[in-house]
């Protein structure tokens, strides 16, 4: 007699698992909505563990196409003097990751006004609006004053997530209501460096990018203002032919200011986190890295996922109706000790696929599967099969 391909009771404990997961999401959704306060229990994903921990940190990737300026306060004279300095050392490109809203003394204003209009290539931070909900979208970007930002590229500073929130991704370009299309700061600054790698990620055509950290601040060349102002110009030969931004990057010292930080997979605690770990213009940096190096992030199509997550789900069920038929005596040990065994063969594989291929995985569904079968079959087998007789004329 040919074996069965399909066990319905199998299948059954299967749908039964994902329904409650479902269910769960769904309800967790909700409260979340109703209590921010809760949006950070889970802000950490399998990947986040591989970010911070399985790198090795004492071996930092240097990224030599982009130099970062550290402002502490932005005195607009003094800003125009860094300019100044630096555009004569002819680098590709420079952005300006700050916002220059107002007016402030006239002399300093006159003189930044007038060295933005010599340099050629400059990119401008702006922020996107807040969305409009009966609008259905986002109205318009701030920019600087156009005196400041006349001359400039606008690239917008805003990332996926909020300030309480861990960054994992960016958006590359936004229209908004009044059809302009904007690029992100990091892209703006990428394409003006060199367009064809910003094309190869608009081939993508994804309208959400994960970002690939490359590392904190000391994967990049940093100067601090003073440095670029007092150096003698042989220094400054660092900037010739590279990316400069410029803006606030403190150290990452435990009593450096948490202004403009953010939460990053980088951070060493990557649950239950209490301090940011990454300033925002280091966060750009890293997009710009990613985009000029090519190394993105490809998820696993979601079709697929799901595949894979139901076979893996019944597949743990069938495997564990049959210990439980066979084996009752030690059932729960060993249905136990197999959950283990499978927990950490899936994160090994799913982290070989990201550190080595780049590949994302997104199996939180079938973690949730493989840890509830043993109770919901257990359910399944002694409450509901019993109980109700459309079950029990399954064979």
């Amino acid at each position: 007699m040919p074996k069965r391909v399909i066990h319905w009771h199998a299948l059954i404990v299967t749908v039964i698992i994902f329904l409650f997961i479902g269910l769960m999401k769904l309800v967790t959704f909700q409260s979340h909505f109703f209590d921010p306060f809760n949006n950070g229990v889970k802000d950490y994903e399998v990947t986040d563990i591989i970010f911070s921990r399985l790198r090795d940190t004492t071996r930092v990737r240097r990224e030599m196409n982009v130099v970062l300026v550290h402002v502490q306060h932005p005195e607009r004279a003094a800003v125009a003097s860094m300019l100044e300095r630096i555009n004569a050392q002819s680098p590709a490109v420079i952005g300006l990751d700050i916002l220059f809203r107002g007016s402030r003394d006239s002399l300093g204003d006159s003189l930044l006004s007038r060295q933005l209009r010599t340099i050629p290539n400059v990119v401008m931070a702006a922020n996107l609006g807040n969305y409009v909900d009966s609008l259905k979208g986002i109205p318009h970007m701030l920019v600087s004053e156009p005196e400041f930002s006349g001359h400039a590229v606008n690239g917008y500073t805003n990332f996926v997530a909020g300030q309480d929130r861990t960054v994992r991704l960016f958006s590359p370009a936004f229209t908004t209501l009044d059809g302009r299309r904007h690029l992100a700061f990091a892209v703006a600054l990428a394409e003006q460096f060199d367009p064809t790698r910003t094309k190869r990620l608009f081939r993508r055509k994804k309208e959400v990018e994960r970002i690939n950290y490359l590392g904190d601040y000391r994967s990049y060349i940093r100067l601090d203002a003073a440095t670029v102002l007092e150096a003698p110009d042989e220094a400054l030969a660092v900037f010739r032919d590279r990316i400069v931004m410029i803006g606030y990057v403190h150290s990452n010292d435990a009593d450096a200011p948490i202004e403009d930080r953010y939460y990053t997979p980088l951070n060493p605690v990557y649950t239950g986190r209490s301090i940011p770990d990454m300033y925002g213009m280091v966060i750009h940096a890293n997009i710009v890295s990613m985009i000029l190096n090519g190394e993105y992030i490809y998820d696993l199509p979601k079709w697929i996922t799901t595949i894979l997550i139901w076979l893996f789900g019944y597949g743990n069920v069938l495997i564990i109706k049959r210990i439980y038929n066979g084996l009752p005596d030690i059932f729960h040990g060993i249905t136990r000790l197999l959950q283990i065994l499978e927990l950490m063969v899936a994160f090994f594989l799913i982290a070989l696929l990201f550190h080595y291929f780049r590949i994302r995985v997104d199996f939180s569904n079938g973690f949730l599967a493989l840890i509830l079968a043993y109770d919901i079959l257990m359910i399944y087998e002694s409450f509901l099969r019993k109980r109700i007789p459309f079950l029990t004329k399954i064979t």
